[in-house]
């Protein structure tokens, strides 16, 4: 059975086949036709991949994040980043990535933050002096930090398909988003050194950083209170998404004045759009992966990994170039909820934290998401600029080296991981 399930997705993804309706038809075929199921044993299997209350969480988070984008946040918010950073060479590119570090408290997600709040300095960038390549570049790499600093949309994925704490993955994110961010400014640095970009007029000033702060303190308040209030024990990370929803209206429509209806009804059709298609591709992939561990595939992952090394770093390393690897090819929500299953008891059979491994993993999906050919964040950013991906990839990959260098130092120093867990505890 093992061998017709994984023939036959691949031979659906290679017919062009959405990833969700290539696992679902594949796993259903191997229910109707080899298990002797029925189709209400598959919609009871899809179902069961989908309800979960933890996973709730995804359209409150995403709601949140276009409410907030839309209501004035977004332009205050590079106004306190320019105000910090502005003024440094490669103004605007640290601009972009300060930005993006700030709004990925926000949004959970990588790709509304390419489209949002980086997408907004594109234009501004280019007219600078910035070339376009190096816009694109800066633009899809930062954005991939808005999964990695809490909230985190694949996070809340992860904790709900191994039923382990949200809190404990939102706070595991901290400092890796942190380091991804300063990795990032070092390399637009010699970057637009490189390209001769002229710096940006003054200085930094800390009354002018008091003054944009106060401006976008809705905005800098919003992560603080989503994560506080989940590592506080005081709601769970879905009832933190709800106060996030209601906290944006409230910024955006009565503070600054700027959410309008028509905001609202865009917030609530993306939301929906987005939602619906992590959703399908969650119960599809959940069918899935429970007809590859009913015919044992687990257990050969298991076996082939173990008699390579039973040594935790080596395991881990292992796991994280299999999410390199696949993430390229398949959307990262799907990668999850097919993978993480699988390989969560190899990975607490030879020791290995499953906050540090689970941060990690979401530090590696973020490579996917800007590297062809399934990136989304690179295809957004290049359709915003008119460019082919192509174009981008030789200035993308400095970036992704310096993704590397912090991925390698997690892997060697994991308390970089776990501090401010147990700082919390």
């Amino acid at each position: 059975m093992i061998a017709w399930l994984l023939i036959a997705f691949f031979v659906l993804i290679g017919l062009g086949l959405p990833i969700a309706m290539s696992l679902g038809l594949a796993a259903m075929g191997g229910i109707l036709f080899l298990d002797g199921g029925s189709f209400v044993t598959v919609a009871q299997r899809m179902f069961e991949g989908m309800n979960s209350f933890a996973l709730l969480a995804i359209p409150l988070y995403t709601f949140a994040g276009f409410t907030m984008s839309k209501g004035g946040i977004s332009q205050r918010l590079m106004d306190f980043c320019y105000s910090i950073v502005g003024h440094f060479t490669g103004g605007l590119a640290h601009v972009n990535v300060l930005s993006s570090m700030i709004f990925a408290g926000i949004s959970g997600s990588a790709v509304a933050d390419t489209a949002g709040v980086s997408g907004m300095m594109m234009p501004q960038m280019v007219k600078k002096g910035y070339s376009k390549k190096l816009t694109v570049a800066v633009t899809a790499i930062s954005s991939t930090i808005g999964i990695i600093i809490p909230p985190s949309i694949p996070m809340v994925v992860i904790a709900g398909i191994l039923g382990i704490s949200t809190g404990k993955l939102f706070l595991g994110g901290i400092i890796p988003g942190i380091l991804l961010g300063i990795a990032q400014m070092i390399v637009s640095y010699f970057l637009a050194k490189k390209e001769g970009v002229p710096k940006e007029s003054g200085h930094t000033s800390i009354k002018e950083i008091l003054m944009n702060a106060w401006h976008s303190m809705p905005a800098l308040l919003m992560p603080i209170i989503i994560v506080g209030s989940i590592t506080t024990g005081l709601v769970s990370p879905t009832e933190a998404g709800a106060i996030a929803v209601v906290y944006g209206l409230i910024a955006g429509g009565l503070i600054y004045k700027e959410l309008k209806w028509k905001d609202i009804q865009f917030a609530f059709f993306e939301t929906a759009k987005t939602s619906g298609k992590i959703f399908i591709i969650i119960g599809a992939a959940k069918l899935y992966t429970v007809m590859l561990t009913t015919a044992g595939f687990d257990k050969w992952v298991a076996d082939t990994m173990l008699s390579i090394s039973d040594n935790p770093t080596v395991i881990l390393v292992i796991i994280l170039a299999i999410f390199f690897v696949v993430t390229m090819f398949m959307e990262s929500i799907a990668t999850l909820t097919l993978f993480m299953p699988i390989i969560y008891p190899i990975a607490m059979a030879v020791g290995i934290d499953p906050v540090v491994m689970s941060v990690l993993i979401t530090v590696v999906i973020g490579i996917g998401l800007v590297t062809p050919p399934v990136g989304m964040c690179i295809y957004v950013a290049c359709d915003l600029m008119d460019m082919r991906v192509g174009q981008v990839m030789r200035t993308l990959m400095p970036y992704l080296g310096a993704t590397f260098v912090v991925i390698a130092l997690l892997i060697a120093f994991p308390q970089l991981i776990l501090l401010p867990t147990f700082l919390m505890n």
